[in-house]
C-alpha cells in the first residue's frame, strides 16, 4: 500500500492521516507531524508490534512538502514481514521492518481520515496522540490513484480553501504593508516609497487627478498612469473609448488593463467571441495576456482559471477546472491580416477554439471535475497588479497585450444571445492606461527644451533631457538633485534641502556641521524648528493607559514635544500629542470619536537654564496634564476608551510634518526649538542619544558638551576634561559614571548572585540565582516547594507550548502566605498591556483572578469572601474553556464566569511564559500589572500542574532569584 500527499503547515504538530481496522484491535496507520518532523506509526498485528518511522526533515511553514508512505502488513507477505517506509521532500527514505512468527488473515481497514479523527471513531490506544492538523493537504493519492479531497470525501468539518493569500508571500518592500481580500491585494506604502511593491521613491506631492496612479519616473518627476476614460499629463482630460488600445507592460512595470465584473453562470458552459489588432509583429507576439479570470493571486497548481494569450505568434487558450490544465494552441498567426477573429468555448470538460480561417481545435480537460469555479473579475489586456509569478500555474503570461481588443462577446448558454461583458453591458469596473485605437495622446502634448513625448495607452508624459525636469520639461534641475553639476556636498546619510541661495544639509543622528561631516555625542537633545528636528523610537502598546514624563527648555513659543498616531497621515485615526502652543503646553488625544484638549494654566518662559517638568497622560478617556506640579484633569465621559497607535513615538518633531493630523496641533505643525531630556513613557525611558533613538535628523546637544542630565548616575557631578568628561562621584559610589556601588566593588556573591547595596548598613546583600542560597549564595539547594521572600520570582518556560490547544488552558497549584497581598502566578509574556494573560494573586486576603484573551479585556474576578491569610495551605485550580472561566478553591467551585458570550477571542496566547511570585528583581509587580496586583509574593508555592499534564512542574528547573526551599519549614 502506498499513500502520497503534499502538506503545508501553520503549526508544528498535528495528525495528517489516520486509518485502522474498524474495531481498533491492532492494525492502523497514523501519519502525523511532531515538532515539524513527519512521523508514521504502523500497527502490524493484534499484539503491540508497532513500527515507527521519523524523517529527519522539519517541514517549513512556508512551503508545500510532498510526503510518501509505503507499508506492507504480514497478511500481504508470505514470510509474515511487516514493513514501513516513508520519505519527505525527496529526501532519502526511512525504512523500518519486523518479522512476525505467523501470517495474519486478511486485514480490512476502515475510512481514511485527514487532518483529525472524529470523536465517535474508536482509535487504537497505541496509535499516538491524535491532534487536529492546521495547514493544507493536497495532491492526495492512494496506490497511485489520485483522490479529489473535496469532491470524493464522504464527510468533513471546518474545511476551507487551501490557497495562500498573496500577502503571505510578503511582496511589499521598504516597510510597505500588504492588504488583501478574496479578490484583490495591494501594498500600502510608507511616506517615502511608492510603486506596486513600494520599490521606488514616492510621489511626495501627488499631482494626478481622477484617481490616477502617481508614479515617480525619476528622482525629480512623476508620471500619472491614467484610469479608464481619462488621458493627459495629469489625467484631467476625458477620452471616449470605443476600440480599446492596450500598451502592454510599461517601463514602470504596470500593464494597461480593463476589469469587468465577474461573468455569472460561467461554470458549465461559455462561449467567447472577440477581435484583436496587433500593435506590431515583434514584441506583441512574445508572451502577452489577452484576457483572464480565475482564482488569481496564488501561484499554485489546481486553481480554477480561464485564460487567453499570445505566445510566440500562436494563440494559447487554457482552462483548469481544478484537476489539471487543458490547453489549445492555434496555428501560427497570419501577420498579413490587419484584424484577427477568435471564437472559443467550453462545455463541461470539452473545450474548443477557432482562430481566423484556421480549423477548429478541441481538447478535453484531465481528471473528473466539470465545473469552472471562478468569482474574480474578468480582466482584459492586463492585470490590476500584474505579477505573473503569483497567477495560477498555466495562466501566467509575462506581459500585457499590445494592440487593440474589441467586440468582446460572451454567452453562458447555447440558446442565449452573445453580450458584451460588464454591468451595465460593455462597461468596465476599472482600467488603467487604456487609449482609443489608432489615436495618439501625444498629438496634444508639446514638450519643451528638447523633451520627447512618450505615450502608453492613455498615459502620456514628457521625457526630459539633462538639466530639465517637470511635466513639460520647463523646470531646471535643483541643486539637490543627483543630476545637478556640481553635486551637493551633504555627506552620505544626510538629506540635501534646497534654499533660495543654495542648499542646507539635514543631518542624521550623531552628526553635525554644515555638511553633516562632524561626529556628535548627544547627552541632552537639542531641537530646532528651522531645521525640522525630530527623533523617533520604537513604540509599544498604550491602548488602555499612558503616562508620559519629560523635561524641556523652550526657546520658541510653538513646537511638537511628543507625537504618536494610528497612521502617519493627516487622516491618522487615533493620535496623542504634547506640544507647546503660544508658550502654553497642550495635551491632545483622539480615541476615534472626538479630540480631547487640555492646556496648562501657566505659560513657560525662554529664560536660559529653566527646565520644566511635564507629566501627562490618560487612563481610558480621562486625561491629565501637569506642569511643574500644577495639574489639569479632564474627567472621563461616555465614549471610546482605547488608543490605537502604530507609528513610532516621535520626540521634538515628526519626520514628515505634513503627515501630522491637523487636529493634533493648534497651529501649523513645526518642530520644537529647545532642549528635551528624561522622556519616560509608562515608566520606560526613551534614551535621547545618537545610539538610543531609532531615527532622527538635525538633533544637536543642548550645551555642546558630553555632560548631560543622566550621564553621571546617583547624583554624580559631571566635569569636562580635554579627553571628554569624568564623573565626580558621591560617597559610596564609584565607576566611570558612578554606576557602581562601593559596597559591591568587592562583593563575594557566588554562582551568579547579584550584589544589592544596603547603604544604611554600609554593606550589601546577595540576590541568589535559583538553586543557591546562603549569605554569599554558596549553598547549593534543591526543593519541590518554592519559598518566596518578597524580592523573589520564578520564570518558567513551557516547553510544550507549541503543542497546546490554547482554547483550553488549565493550571493548578498549592500555596500558603501570611500576607494579604501578593502575586501568585502570571501566565503570559508580561511585556505590554495587550499581551494575553491568566493571573492569580491575593488582594486584601481574597483570591483575585484576572484573564485577558485579547484587546486587554481583563475583568477582576474575586470569587469568595473568606480571607486566605495566613499560613494555611490552599489548593487552586483555574480552567479556561474558550471564554468560560472556572475557579476551584480547595476543590470547591467558587467561580463560573463567561467572559465574552460573543466568543470574539477564545485562545490564551500566553507565549509559553509563566511567572510565579513576581517578575524580576527590578520589575515591580504593581508597575508591570498596571495596578492589577500590588506586590510580590511572600509565601510558598508547590504542586504546579499545567493543562492536563501528568507530571508536576519542577520549579527548581526554572529561572529566578531569591527563591529558597520551603520543603521543611
Amino acid at each position: 500500500m502506498m499513500i502520497h500527499l503534499t502538506v503545508k503547515t501553520t503549526a508544528l504538530n498535528g495528525t495528517l492521516l489516520y486509518t485502522g481496522d474498524e474495531h481498533a484491535r491492532g492494525h492502523f496507520l497514523h501519519l502525523y507531524l511532531e515538532d515539524g518532523r513527519p512521523t508514521a506509526q504502523l500497527g502490524c498485528s493484534t499484539s503491540r508490534d508497532i513500527l515507527t518511522a521519523t524523517v529527519n526533515h522539519s517541514i517549513s511553514r512556508d512551503a508545500l512538502v510532498p510526503i510518501t508512505v509505503s507499508y506492507m502488513l504480514p497478511s500481504d507477505s508470505p514470510e509474515g514481514y511487516c514493513l514501513l517506509e516513508m520519505t519527505a521532500d525527496e529526501n532519502s527514505p526511512v525504512r523500518r521492518g519486523l518479522f512476525l512468527p505467523h501470517r495474519l488473515t486478511q486485514v480490512t481497514f476502515g475510512p481514511i481520515f485527514l487532518g483529525n479523527v472524529p470523536d465517535h471513531i474508536k482509535i487504537h490506544p497505541s496509535s499516538g496522540w491524535i491532534y487536529g492538523f492546521r495547514g493544507c493537504i493536497r495532491e492526495f493519492q492512494v496506490n497511485n490513484k489520485e483522490l479529489f479531497i473535496i469532491d470524493e470525501a464522504l464527510g468533513g468539518r471546518n474545511i476551507e480553501n487551501c490557497n495562500v493569500p498573496v500577502c503571505d508571500y510578503h511582496p511589499c518592500r521598504n516597510g510597505g504593508t500588504c492588504t488583501s481580500d478574496t479578490e484583490n491585494w495591494f501594498c500600502e506604502c510608507s511616506a517615502l516609497y511608492s510603486g506596486k511593491l513600494c520599490q521606488l521613491s514616492t510621489c511626495e506631492e501627488n499631482p494626478c487627478g481622477n484617481g490616477a496612479t502617481c508614479f515617480p519616473k525619476s528622482s525629480q518627476d512623476t508620471v500619472c498612469l491614467c484610469p479608464y476614460g481619462r488621458t493627459g499629463i495629469l489625467c484631467n482630460d476625458v477620452i471616449n473609448i470605443t476600440y480599446p488600445n492596450f500598451s502592454g507592460t510599461d517601463s514602470f512595470g504596470y500593464t494597461s488593463f480593463l476589469a469587468y465584473s465577474a461573468i455569472p453562470n460561467i461554470s458549465l458552459y461559455y462561449e467567447f467571441q472577440l477581435k484583436f489588432q496587433l500593435a506590431n509583429h515583434n514584441s506583441s507576439l512574445q508572451d502577452n495576456l489577452i484576457f483572464f479570470t480565475g482564482q488569481k493571486g496564488q501561484g499554485l497548481n489546481g486553481d480554477d482559471f480561464l485564460v487567453l494569450g499570445l505566445r510566440h505568434g500562436h494563440l494559447v487558450y487554457s482552462y483548469n477546472l481544478g484537476s489539471g490544465t487543458a490547453t489549445i494552441i492555434s496555428e501560427l498567426l497570419d501577420l498579413t491580416r490587419h484584424i484577427h477573429v477568435v471564437s472559443l468555448g467550453r462545455f463541461l470538460q470539452d473545450g474548443w477554439m477557432k482562430v481566423d480561417n484556421h480549423e477548429n481545435k478541441t481538447i478535453t480537460s484531465p481528471g473528473t471535475l466539470v465545473g469552472l469555479n471562478v468569482f474574480s473579475q474578468f480582466y482584459v489586456g492586463g492585470y490590476i497588479e500584474y505579477i505573473p509569478e503569483l497567477l495560477p500555474n498555466g495562466s501566467n503570461f509575462k506581459n500585457g497585450f499590445q494592440g487593440c481588443i474589441f467586440d468582446i462577446r460572451v454567452r453562458t448558454g447555447r440558446d442565449q444571445p452573445f453580450k458584451a461583458p460588464g454591468i451595465p453591458e460593455g462597461h468596465p469596473n476599472a482600467g488603467r492606461s487604456v487609449g482609443q485605437c489608432d489615436e495618439s495622446p501625444c498629438r496634444f502634448i508639446k514638450c519643451g527644451n528638447g523633451g520627447t513625448c512618450v505615450e502608453s495607452g492613455s498615459t502620456v508624459y514628457c521625457h526630459c533631457p539633462a538639466g530639465w525636469k517637470g511635466a513639460f520639461c520647463m523646470e531646471t534641475v535643483s541643486v539637490c538633485d543627483p543630476e545637478h553639476k556640481p553635486p551637493h556636498r551633504c555627506r552620505q546619510g544626510s538629506t540635501c534641502a534646497p534654499l533660495p541661495d543654495g542648499y542646507t544639509c539635514h543631518c542624521p543622528l550623531g552628526t553635525t556641521g554644515i555638511y553633516c561631516e562632524q561626529a556628535l555625542t548627544i547627552s541632552d537633545a537639542s531641537f530646532s524648528s528651522n531645521k525640522s528636528s525630530w527623533m523617533s523610537f520604537d513604540s509599544f502598546s498604550i491602548r488602555r493607559h499612558v503616562h508620559i514624563q519629560l523635561q524641556f527648555q523652550a526657546l520658541s513659543a510653538n513646537g511638537i514635544l511628543f507625537y504618536t498616531a494610528q497612521h502617519l497621515s493627516p487622516r491618522s485615526g487615533d493620535f496623542l500629542s504634547i506640544s507647546l502652543v503660544n508658550w502654553y503646553v497642550q495635551l491632545r488625544y483622539n480615541l476615534g470619536d472626538r479630540t480631547v484638549i487640555l492646556q496648562t494654566f501657566q505659560n513657560v518662559h525662554s529664560t536660559s537654564g529653566t527646565w520644566y517638568l511635564i507629566k501627562a497622560g490618560r487612563v481610558g478617556n480621562e486625561g491629565y496634564l501637569d506642569l511643574n506640579g500644577i495639574n489639569i484633569t479632564r474627567e472621563a465621559s461616555s465614549g471610546m476608551t482605547a488608543l490605537d497607535t502604530r507609528t513610532d513615538f516621535y520626540v521634538g518633531g515628526v519626520s514628515s510634518l505634513n503627515l501630522v493630523n491637523p487636529m493634533a496641533i493648534k497651529n501649523e505643525p513645526i518642530s520644537f526649538t529647545g532642549c528635551i531630556r528624561e522622556v519616560l513613557v509608562n515608566g520606560r525611558e526613551l534614551k535621547l542619544t545618537e545610539k538610543g533613538a531609532k531615527g532622527g535628523a538635525n538633533v544637536g546637544d543642548c550645551d555642546g558638551t558630553p555632560c548631560g542630565y543622566t550621564v553621571c548616575k546617583n547624583n554624580g557631578e559631571c566635569k569636562i576634561e580635554p579627553s571628554g568628561f569624568y564623573c565626580l562621584c558621591p560617597k559610596h559610589w564609584m565607576g566611570k559614571t558612578c554606576e557602581q556601588s562601593a559596597y559591591c566593588s568587592h562583593s563575594k556573591c557566588l554562582h551568579g548572585g547579584i550584589c544589592i547595596p544596603t547603604p544604611a548598613l554600609l554593606s550589601y546583600t546577595c540576590a541568589c540565582r535559583l538553586g543557591w542560597s546562603g549569605l554569599r549564595c554558596e549553598k547549593k539547594i534543591s526543593f519541590f516547594t518554592a519559598k518566596f521572600t518578597g524580592n523573589s520570582y520564578l520564570k518558567y518556560t513551557d516547553s510544550s507550548y507549541k503543542r497546546r490547544d490554547l482554547r483550553f488552558t488549565r493550571i493548578s497549584f498549592n500555596f500558603t502566605t501570611d500576607h494579604e497581598d501578593g502575586l501568585l502566578v502570571w501566565l503570559g509574556k508580561a511585556e505590554n498591556e495587550d499581551n494575553d494573560f491568566l493571573a492569580a494573586g491575593l488582594a486584601s486576603g481574597l483570591l483575585k483572578v484576572m484573564v485577558n484573551l485579547g484587546e486587554s479585556i481583563a475583568v477582576p474576578l474575586v470569587p469568595q469572601s473568606k480571607s486566605l491569610c495566613c499560613k494555611k495551605w490552599h489548593f487552586v485550580t483555574i480552567a479556561q474553556n474558550k471564554t468560560l472561566i472556572k475557579v476551584y478553591l480547595d476543590e470547591e467551585l467558587v467561580l463560573f464566569e463567561d467572559l465574552d458570550p460573543q466568543r470574539k477571542y477564545t485562545a490564551l496566547n500566553y507565549g509559553g511564559t509563566c511567572y510565579f511570585g513576581g517578575f524580576g528583581l527590578n520589575r515591580r509587580v504593581n508597575t508591570v500589572t498596571a495596578g492589577l496586583f500590588n506586590q510580590e509574593l511572600v509565601g510558598k508555592i508547590k504542586d504546579v500542574v499545567l493543562f492536563q499534564d501528568s507530571k508536576k512542574i519542577l520549579l527548581i528547573k526554572a529561572e529566578g532569584y531569591n527563591v529558597y526551599s520551603g520543603d521543611k519549614d
